[in-house]
């Protein structure tokens, strides 16, 4: 299957501990067209999303400072996170993902297993609203 190269220049705010997996993650989202940051905890992730300003947030949930379900939250109580696609990054297995139920939906969008794939990528940006433009730099 041929992958999308987006062109656009949408921004991603990567929230990931692991420094070789977000590395790694980083790089992949950038060859795929996409402009990225790292935060590497929940605190550096909501001072990067304020001056970022990303149209989607890939977050691990399991961070050293907070819960990334916690960071979603304070996101979303942010004017940039109000329109954000959030995504929940994890190593849980696809069907633990799906057994976290609808209790999570008002605040994350989107649950992806890791490692990111081409798909998983494509998945994340058709939640993006279609009447959003990607931010110019």
């Amino acid at each position: 299957m041929n992958s999308k190269h987006y062109r656009s220049r949408y921004r991603v705010l990567l929230v990931e501990d692991h420094e070789p997996l977000a590395e790694a993650t980083a790089e992949f989202i950038r060859d795929k067209g996409l402009e990225v940051q790292i935060a590497s905890n929940g605190r550096e992730a909501l001072e990067i999303a304020a001056r970022f300003q990303p149209e989607f947030v890939l977050c691990d949930m399991r961070l050293p400072d907070m819960p990334g379900y916690e960071v979603a939250q304070a996101l979303r109580e942010m004017p940039v996170g109000k329109n954000a696609v959030i995504a929940m990054h994890t190593a849980m297995n696809d069907t633990d993902l799906h057994n976290l139920g609808n209790e999570t939906e008002t605040v994350i969008n989107l649950f992806l297993s890791k490692p990111i794939t081409a798909e998983k990528l494509d998945m994340l940006i058709s939640k993006l609203p279609a009447n959003r433009s990607p931010k110019r730099l």
